[in-house]
């Protein structure tokens, strides 16, 4: 996978679209829909683990793939995945294939392929970027060494792996290019975006803020609540939910935990006194990332680092190794190598050693041990009766829908998720566990599609009243104190009898960037566009209230900077354009799409 890889790092912009497509691709035996891999099924496939537009994904199909991306990540950055990554990195996996098939589809209607002329064009006339992109080692693509490979026999394999690769990935932007032709720039547009980019604006504002006015001074009434209600019952619609009760155990260090860290300690504090430099312990033992340079902090003063070890190392003395300091990360080593004076103020120049606090295997095994024994005895006499029996706390989590990853209290847990779809009610799972719970869960309730009650929704209701009410007393002290100014008021000398007017004077702002006190809002930067100086705005309306622009000046458009970076705009807002256009395409393309998702039977 070292050539993969290799094509992965270097790639940009679509093309590291196209090549991450075609690796998943190749993980599971060949381009989607090919005959070694899944066949075209009709029927039935309410069983199957997901189909798209009658085309089967297998369980077996997305493991595979799923192993061979969680293997990339293991290789890349030498670490295991949390629970969380792999939930996301499941779902990016799952959503790749379905676009696979998705593209493939596409290149199968339109009759999209690869002539054998082409596919020379590529190894000879004009060198495909998934060849170039291993042929240079300085950023640049030599030819030369590219020319050593194509007459080195050992280099036969290699060529026949990239061939199938570009044979899969040259459809794929042949349909692109399909797309890419409905997204033109204009030279207006091209005018705009400069314009956007370099112009330079200052005025003054004045800001009536939603926030002016208290929440106890809007009323509303239970039947403008229930009114709001049915006129809005469309967006209060939610998918199926569902009800769990648990028991957990939080997987919490003990006191032999502790005991064990402070003894590793002492061994090390003992190592170095026998000789053992504090780096190369660093590097052995500490868990910080600071460990590959053996443990080397560098220069802090006051308040960069957490409190209980700036205070143990603004004690020591160079030379000097204090610890074990117990902070939030865990038990800390420190030697402060150097201090020094700086503007006054004292700094240190430290190492350290990070040591946390983890759970043992047998604190692990007991906590397993605690809750085998609450599910054995809700085998025997019931789920609630063996919970009252053990004097554990039950806890509830609220509507879990089908794409949720974490469960309220607990954190990250599909496999949870998992089982409150995949089960009947009053059933309760087997031990389960993510990073930082043990926990046994019980399906109590499924709520079925539809409109939420009132009931549940009424608080929010009222609060999004309220907020509209606030908004709309702003703007009406907007309407009203726009009504009282003339071109030559002075905007820092207004008043309102009611507190809270926002005022500032900005100097060089610009649309590609937020104005101080106010935000970056269309409503703001479209009337700058438009306006000359020395105007005022009508009222504007933003999220957060209302605001009165006077434009003060602003600055030429530069037709010679223009001229001269035309085409660098032109290139950027095209290459905007056109990943605009393939990301909408591709959503069309799922919107339009029959897809039967069956995952949470099968994970």
């Amino acid at each position: 996978m070292g050539v993969m890889n290799t094509m992965r790092a270097n790639m940009a912009g679509i093309m590291i679209f196209l090549v991450v497509v075609f690796v998943l691709t190749m993980s599971v035996g060949g381009l989607v829909g090919g005959a070694d891999i899944m066949d075209v099924i009709t029927g039935d496939k309410s069983d199957a683990f997901t189909v798209v537009n009658g085309e089967e994904i297998t369980r077996d199909d997305f493991i595979r793939a799923l192993t061979n991306e969680r293997e990339n990540y293991r290789q890349q950055n030498d670490a295991e995945l949390t629970d969380q990554q792999l939930d996301q990195m499941a779902e990016q996996v799952w959503e790749t294939l379905v676009t696979q098939i998705l593209i493939r589809q596409e290149i199968e209607k339109y009759d999209i392929g690869i002539t054998d002329e082409e596919l020379r064009y590529y190894f000879t006339e004009s060198i495909h970027p998934i060849i170039q992109n291993n042929f240079a080692p300085e950023g640049a693509f030599d030819y030369d060494l590219y020319q050593q490979a194509v007459n080195d026999p050992q280099y036969a394999p290699v060529f026949r792996y990239w061939r199938q690769q570009i044979a899969g990935v040259v459809p794929v932007e042949k349909l692109q290019q399909q797309v890419f032709t409905t997204a033109h720039v204009s030279e207006a547009e091209l005018r705009a975006e400069f314009d956007r980019q370099n112009r330079v604006y200052d005025l003054e504002y004045l800001f009536v803020k939603a926030s002016m006015w208290q929440d106890a001074e809007m009323t509303v009434t239970e039947a403008e609540i229930a009114n709001f209600y049915d006129l809005h019952i469309d967006e209060y619609q939610q998918e199926e939910t569902r009800v769990m009760d648990y028991v957990s155990l939080a997987l919490t260090p003990t006191a032999n935990d502790t005991d064990r860290v402070l003894s590793l300690m002492a061994d090390i504090v003992a190592d170095i006194e026998a000789g053992e430099s504090f780096e190369s312990q660093a590097q052995i033992h500490s868990i910080d990332p600071s460990s590959a340079d053996g443990g080397y902090l560098g220069w802090f003063g006051r308040g960069r680092m957490v409190k209980p070890f700036e205070d143990a190392a603004y004690t020591a003395d160079p030379g000097e190794i204090v610890g074990p300091v117990l902070s939030q990360f865990g038990y800390h080593l420190i030697r402060v190598d150097s201090s020094r004076v700086v503007d006054g103020n004292r700094e240190l120049e430290a190492r350290h050693i990070l040591l946390d606090i983890k759970p043992s295997e047998t604190t692990r095994n007991n906590m397993r041990r605690e809750l085998r024994n609450l599910e054995f005895l809700a085998e025997e006499i019931g789920f609630d009766a063996a919970v009252d029996s053990m004097a554990y706390e039950m806890q509830t989590a609220n509507r879990v829908k089908p794409g949720d990853t974490f469960v309220a209290g607990l954190g990250p847990f599909q496999s949870a998720v998992s089982f409150a779809y995949r089960s009947e009610l009053g059933t309760f799972s087997s031990l389960m566990q993510n990073e930082e719970h043990l926990a046994i869960f019980r399906l109590t309730t499924i709520n079925p599609a539809g409109a939420r009650s009132l009931e549940e929704i009424e608080r929010g209701i009222e609060r999004r009243m309220i907020n509209e009410r606030r908004l709309e007393a702003a703007r009406l002290a907007a309407d009203s104190l726009r009504g009282e100014l003339a071109e030559n008021t002075d905007f820092s000398a207004v008043t309102m009898t009611r507190e809270g007017l926002g005022y500032d004077l900005i100097e060089g702002a610009r649309s590609s960037s937020s104005i101080k006190g106010l935000g970056r809002y269309q409503t703001v930067y479209g009337y700058l566009t438009q306006a000359d100086a020395g105007s005022i705005s009508p009222v504007l309306e933003t999220p957060r209230g209302h605001v009165i622009i006077k434009l003060l000046a602003k600055s030429d458009f530069d037709e010679t900077a223009f001229t001269t970076q035309k085409e660098m705009v032109r290139a950027s807002l095209e290459q905007t354009r056109r990943n605009e256009a393939w990301s909408n395409y591709l959503e069309d393309l799922r919107d339009d799409a029959k897809i039967i998702d069956n995952r949470l039977k099968f994970l």
